[in-house]
C-alpha cells in the first residue's frame, strides 16, 4: 500500500473508502539497471516533444545521484516496461536545480522545499493513469518528509494536471526558458504541502477521491524506504566506486 508516513499520521483528513488495483506498480529506482531503464524512457519521451535535448537525456544527470534525490518509477504489471518516472530533490543538502535558473520569491525563503523534475510518461492509454499515481506518491512523500512547499516546472498542456491539483503560479505568470528542456516556456508552480489536504477538500479537487479516499496497494513506496533519507542510487554509485 502507499507509504505509512514518517511523521506518524496519514496525510489526509478522511479515511479511505476502499482499495483499487492499478495496471502498474510505483516504486523507487534502486539500482543502476533501474536508472538505465528510466533514462531510456526519458530519452524516448523527450524526443517526441523536445528533440534537441534527447541526446543529453540518454545518459544520467548529476541530480540523479544527489544524496537527497528520489527517483520514482512506474512499471507495467503485464510487461515489466517502465511507463513513467519522476525525480524529487530537496534543499536540505544544497540548493534546488531551479534556484540556479531563477530567483525564488520571498515566500520560499527559509522553507523546506522540494522540486520535482523529469516527469516522463509513455503516451496513450497505457500512461493515462500514471500521472495521478506519481502525483500521489510525490505528495505523500513530501508530507512524510515534512516539506513545506513542492515546486514543479511544467509546460502547457502538462500544467493542467497541476492546476487541477491546485498548484499556484510562483512567478505571477512569468514563463521560464529552461535550457534542459530546449528553452520551451515553462511555468514554475508550487503546492503548500502541509495545507494541501484542506485546499483540495475546500475546492472540491476532482482528484481527491483518487488521492485520499482510495488505497492503492500497487504504490510500493513506504516509510521504511524513506527513513534513511538517502538516495539508493547514490549509495549504489558510491559502492561501485570503491
Amino acid at each position: 500500500m502507499t507509504n505509512l508516513p514518517i511523521r506518524g499520521r496519514r496525510p489526509y483528513s478522511v479515511s479511505p473508502d476502499g482499495e483499487a488495483d492499478l495496471p502498474f506498480r510505483v516504486r523507487l529506482a534502486r539500482s543502476e539497471a533501474d536508472l538505465n531503464r528510466v533514462i531510456a524512457l526519458r530519452a524516448t519521451a523527450y524526443s517526441r516533444h523536445v528533440a534537441g535535448v534527447a541526446n543529453s537525456l540518454s545518459r544520467a544527470e548529476e541530480d540523479d545521484f544527489r544524496d537527497d534525490a528520489l527517483i520514482f518509477m512506474a512499471e507495467d504489471k503485464a510487461t515489466g516496461e517502465v511507463i513513467g518516472s519522476l525525480r524529487l530533490i530537496r534543499n536540505r543538502i544544497g540548493p534546488l536545480r531551479i534556484e540556479s535558473e531563477t530567483p525564488l520569491p520571498h515566500l520560499f525563503r527559509g522553507k523546506h522545499l522540494a522540486e520535482a523534475r523529469r516527469l516522463t510518461i509513455v503516451g496513450g492509454a497505457q500512461g493515462r493513469a500514471v500521472s495521478p499515481a506519481l502525483s500521489k506518491v510525490l505528495y505523500e512523500t513530501c508530507f512524510a518528509l515534512g516539506v513545506d512547499h513542492l515546486l514543479i516546472t511544467a509546460r502547457a498542456p502538462v500544467d493542467r494536471l497541476y492546476r487541477l491539483m491546485r498548484f499556484e503560479d510562483a512567478l505571477d505568470g512569468q514563463l521560464l526558458q529552461l535550457p534542459d528542456v530546449g528553452h520551451i516556456p515553462h511555468r514554475l508552480l508550487y503546492l503548500p504541502i502541509q495545507q494541501a489536504d484542506a485546499i483540495w477538500r475546500q475546492s472540491q479537487c476532482p482528484l481527491y477521491p483518487f488521492m485520499a479516499q482510495t488505497l492503492h496497494p500497487d504504490i510500493l513506496v513506504r516509510a521504511d524506504d524513506l527513513a534513511p533519507l538517502r538516495n539508493p542510487l547514490a549509495a549504489a554509485s558510491a559502492l561501485a566506486a570503491e
